[in-house]
């Protein structure tokens, strides 16, 4: 089935825009219910800045775990095509930080605080030490001392740190052995057509609810001519993005060529002080060395004297 090909800014942006849709897939990479979702207002950008092109969706959730209890929390979703600037990364995090809600405290008051925050990150590109598709970093309280893990959570530390994941389109298993990875597997650059990268012809499991929602959606999205005009301007970007980038490579490169050029003649004239260093310290040595043969000598000389003295003392009549 020919769909627009969802590693696009746009398309992606199109995609989670329906929250029904953003809902059930963050339910399916959270692993738990999300109840109800909101795509905060204005929570929704793109940046781009040389390299970097980072789309990000803020998403206030209520999710039901496992064993009953309600959470209201905070979902950061950014989305990078390429190799990314780690202090954007940051910066964004640091951002919903100092963010508050409204929430319910123990005595069923509604308070302004903080929400728990779960970050989760869609590369465009590998991470060349870890080769998982899906990754997920989670906390773990552990007594430093006896090594336990203490199964308990405490509002002080589930504010000041947070889960995250991050989902690598690249590393993806072809043949998908859950419903997460059936459902990732569309945005797999697998099914990428190779003549028209606007599209894709995704052979996935349509049989799964989820992905027959995206699959349907994504196929609206290839018939918007406004959608493919914004495609081929993220294109355009792309590639004045790759002039630079190689323009700065040569220059990286001429400046690394300078600096080794540089760093040689540091490390000839450091090998040439050492030589002189120690060449002034075998000088200085022999000199010290005659100089006590001199002073040996001079001794001799003075001791040799002395006794010719006390001789010609003993045998004058």
């Amino acid at each position: 089935m020919i769909i627009a090909n969802p590693i696009y800014d746009v398309v992606f942006k199109y995609l989670l825009e329906d929250v029904e849709i953003a809902r059930e897939l963050l339910s399916t990479i959270l692993g738990e219910e999300v109840e109800s979702l909101e795509l905060k207002p204005q929570e929704t950008s793109t940046e781009t800045a040389g390299d970097i092109r980072i789309l990000r969706f803020d998403f206030k959730a209520v999710i039901k775990k496992s064993n009953g209890e309600i959470n209201k929390v905070l979902i950061e979703l950014q989305k990078a095509k390429q190799a990314f600037d780690v202090m954007r990364f940051r910066r964004y995090l640091g951002d919903n930080y100092r963010k508050e809600d409204a929430v319910l405290n123990d005595d069923g008051q509604s308070e302004m605080r903080p929400l728990p925050i779960i970050t989760i990150y869609f590369l465009g590109f590998p991470l060349n030490s870890i080769q998982s598709g899906v990754v997920k970093i989670n906390r773990v309280y552990r007594d430093v001392v006896t090594q336990e893990i203490l199964d308990i959570k405490e509002d002080f530390v589930e504010l000041l740190t947070h889960d995250s994941y991050l989902i690598q389109v690249r590393k993806l298993a072809k043949a998908a052995r859950n419903k997460l990875e059936r459902v990732l597997h569309i945005f797999s650059p697998i099914y990428q057509s190779t003549n028209d990268k606007h599209q894709v012809d995704f052979q996935g499991d349509t049989n799964d609810p989820l992905v027959k929602k995206m699959v349907d959606r994504l196929g609206r999205a290839i018939a918007s001519e406004e959608i493919r005009d914004k495609m081929d301007v993220e294109d355009e970007l792309d590639r004045i993005f790759g002039r630079e980038m190689s323009k700065k490579d040569e220059i990286i490169a001429e400046k690394e060529e300078i600096i080794a050029e540089k760093e040689e003649i540091i490390a000839e004239k450091d090998k040439l002080l050492i030589e002189e260093k120690k060449h002034a310290e075998e000088l200085k040595k022999r000199a010290e060395e005659e100089k006590k043969r001199a002073e040996e000598e001079i001794q001799k000389n003075f001791d040799l004297q002395k006794q010719i003295e006390e001789l010609k003392k003993q045998i004058k009549p």
